[in-house]
């Protein structure tokens, strides 16, 4: 379990209850007891707003911190009408053991509450974000890893194809293509870190040029890599290494489902 769950149950089992005990709320209790456990459910109602919404938002800068001291406010000013509400005490109550120290005792247990919660749901903020962060750098690093075990599978077969970029005839090493794109008369190959290739022509032609069962069209103006594929839906393919996902064409689908 984690140590958030645990401050929780501690605090809202034993050290909440405890301190409860330390007032004469018994006393109070005997003379309303819907009112005092009006206020038991309020504390609670606090402490699980302070723990899973205002200690989270201190996270937010300066207008997440202006939004906790309002809340907070608010908070305080319904304390304050609760503790305004007439309670009848006994006559027979001995002066000292009436109505202000139950007042004391309400502001004290709110303080509790809240200097508990608000740093406790901000503690769980953070540990979330640290997961959160931690996971998406191990499927990064995990993807990063499958992205050069595909390309040095690629590189093994040590393929390339030669197109002809302005006046010049240029080398392109297919297993560092990330994927070709049509632009009208004239075909990009985007590359890993090496600078896009620009030749003109067909990207029909250029599929005639790469070896059979290695790229895939899934679209009239993509080509990709079957290699670097990470994920694919009926509308898109999402390559690995390549941040925005590339879009599937209608006539190409049957196409990329039977290589994929």
């Amino acid at each position: 379990m984690k140590a958030e769950y645990w401050i929780d149950i501690i605090f809202g089992v034993l050290l909440l209850p405890g301190m409860m005990f330390l007032f004469p709320l018994g006393e109070w209790a005997q003379w309303h007891p819907g009112y005092v456990l009006t206020y038991i459910v309020w504390l609670y109602l606090v402490y699980f707003l302070c723990r899973k919404a205002l200690g989270p938002q201190l996270l937010q800068g300066r207008r997440g911190r202006i939004t906790v001291l309002g809340v907070l406010f608010i908070i305080g000013a319904i304390t304050f009408l609760m503790s305004l509400t007439e309670v009848q005490i006994p006559e027979t109550v001995e002066p000292g053991h009436g109505m202000a120290p139950h007042v004391r005792a309400m502001w004290v247990l709110l303080l509790a509450v809240v200097s508990v919660g608000l740093p406790v749901g901000l503690f769980s903020q953070k540990v979330a974000l640290l997961s959160a962060y931690k996971e998406e750098e191990e499927t990064l690093s995990a993807a990063s890893a499958a992205l050069e075990l595909r390309r040095n599978e690629a590189m093994a077969a040590d393929l390339d194809i030669q197109l002809k970029s302005g006046y010049k005839t240029v080398n392109v090493p297919l297993s560092a293509v990330q994927y070709l794109e049509s632009r009208n008369n004239y075909v990009c190959v985007h590359l890993d870190h090496l600078d896009d290739v620009v030749s003109q022509i067909t990207l029909k032609n250029v599929l005639e040029m790469l070896p059979p069962g290695q790229f895939v069209r899934i679209h009239r103006s993509y080509v990709v890599p079957l290699w670097r594929i990470q994920r694919q839906s009926a509308t898109e393919v999402k390559l690995m290494g390549i941040e925005e996902p590339l879009p599937v064409g209608r006539a190409y689908k049957d196409q990329l489902k039977n290589n994929g």
